[in-house]
């Protein structure tokens, strides 16, 4: 016991699990700001700065069989702060828009521009990552591709075309901005916003943990107390925690009921025992002390009470086997014509000196796939039921009616009656219509709620009907089997 204490101490609570996690959200979202900003910028500004001189080059190439061929270079160039030129095979500039004052293609060598067309020549068009150093005064171009991307000052675009039947090329030229400062920048904004943002994510982690945990943690603790039916509803305006408030509260309702039946059975099944008891007892002892007393009507009497602790006994185990599945439904195909009207004819036999009159009205004879003992058991304790409650006729019907593939059997009495708004407590175990608890004089007062429980194992139907005054009529039903 100990030892589950400790490990369940070790556990993290919710509202730690919450907190902890909403801060490495925050963490996260941080970091991946800072890749994209500081790391990733740089790459991501010259792929879209590439990315723009293509897009012109396209552009541009789509007017060279027409006549504004030179002005919508002109435009496009200017717009996006390219320079570009045209030139002939030979490398001459026969065309030049400058609009930066870093461009290097105005300041190339005739030789340096025949170097360029030549590469262009077999490839049609290629981008060019072109620096210049000062200290030996030359240009290093280096082929850009997807795959490799070398750093350069500027981005040379070399693309072949013909206009007019000749042939010219055309170089465009986007300098490359240094984001160097920049990104130092974005650095030194990043720096202090985390540093702005990390104690307000700790404050707003730590207000929703509570905000959300609480409701939580106020439930666990009342449902601590639910084995007892003591549970005090908790508020919130979380709609699962509102849920699982609402499911605890019906759970504690139930629990309630649940213990104020045990207690009622509990005493039911204590006064039921105690009362043949106390009568055998007292007849045994008067047989033990005046044997010239005993009688046949004496030992009837204690036949009797046996016979009724046997059957409280029985019916006990039964609905608690049945219950708790223990004893399941074994299906076969009988005639429950022919078993009710064994049943029928051994109870006039058994209760004919008591005077009772049990009529069997079949309608033809009907098969159902089902526990035979179990119905069996089901129309015993309907029986049963009739002769405790029926009138001093002492009259007993039973009907057996078939209608759309089902058969239904009833059971009728003719006494008191229950009033309607009852009818559906009487298959609770020892419901009294009086609230006091009366002894049956035949059974266990556990026989309803028995056939309740058979016929639901069953996937059949059951019921109640009654009229004050005239009796009531007890019915169950089950699918029929050809």
């Amino acid at each position: 016991m100990k030892t589950t204490d400790k490990k369940e101490r070790r556990k993290i609570s919710i509202r730690a699990k919450i907190f902890l996690s909403f801060l490495g959200i925050i963490a996260i979202a941080l970091a991946l700001l800072w890749l994209c900003q500081v790391v990733m910028f740089e790459v991501v500004y010259n792929n879209v700065r590439i990315g723009e001189i293509k897009t012109t080059a396209r552009y541009v190439l789509r007017y060279t069989d027409k006549a504004d061929f030179y002005s919508q270079l002109d435009f496009a160039a200017t717009k996006n702060n390219l320079c570009a030129v045209i030139l002939s095979p030979q490398g001459d500039v026969t065309l030049s828009c400058e609009n930066s004052n870093a461009c290097l293609l105005h300041h190339l060598t005739l030789t340096e521009r025949q170097q360029l067309i030549d590469i262009a020549k077999d490839t049609k068009k290629v981008t060019f990552g072109l620096s210049y150093d000062p200290v030996t005064e030359e240009y290093d171009a280096s082929e850009l591709t997807a795959s490799r991307f070398t750093k350069a000052d500027n981005v040379f675009y070399v693309s072949r075309f013909t206009h007019n039947g000749k042939e010219f090329y055309l170089m465009l030229d986007g300098v490359i901005s240094p984001v160097g400062t920049v990104t130092k920048t974005s650095a030194s904004f990043l720096i202090l916003l985390s540093l702005l943002l990390l104690p307000i994510a700790v404050i707003l982690a730590h207000s929703l943990s509570k905000k959300i945990a609480n409701p939580i943690t106020k439930i666990s603790n009342q449902a601590k107390g639910l084995s007892t039916g003591n549970y005090t509803e908790v508020t919130s305006s979380t709609r699962e925690i509102a849920e699982l408030n609402n499911t605890l509260t019906k759970t504690s309702r139930d629990l309630k009921q649940v213990e104020h039946v045990r207690h009622e059975l509990i005493a039911n099944i204590s006064h039921d025992l105690r009362t043949p008891l106390t009568l055998m007892g007292g007849y045994l002892e008067m047989m033990r002390d005046f044997p010239e007393e005993i009688t046949e009507e004496n030992l009837q009497t204690v036949i009797d009470e046996t016979n009724r602790l046997s059957s409280l006994v029985s019916d006990i185990l039964d609905i608690s086997r049945i219950e708790n599945g223990v004893t399941t439904p074994e299906p076969i195909v009988f005639s429950l014509t022919d078993s009710v009207t064994e049943t029928v004819a051994r109870y006039r036999e058994f209760t004919r000196r008591e005077g009772y009159v049990i009529s069997w009205e079949p309608s033809e004879a009907v098969n159902v796939l089902a526990d035979r003992t179990q119905i069996l058991q089901v129309i015993t304790n309907l029986l049963n039921n009739a002769m405790t409650y029926t009138g001093d006729d002492k009259t007993i019907t039973v009907r057996q009616i078939v209608l759309d593939g089902r058969v239904r059997i009833e059971v009728s009495d003719t006494g008191v009656g229950i009033p309607p708004e009852k009818l559906p407590l009487i298959w609770e175990r020892y419901y009294q219509i009086d609230h006091t608890h009366k002894r049956a004089a035949k059974g266990s007062g556990l026989g309803l709620s028995i056939v309740r429980t058979i016929i639901s194992e069953h996937n059949g139907s059951y019921g109640a009907e009654s009229t004050p005054g005239k009796g009531s009529t007890f019915w169950f039903e089950l699918d029929c089997h050809a």
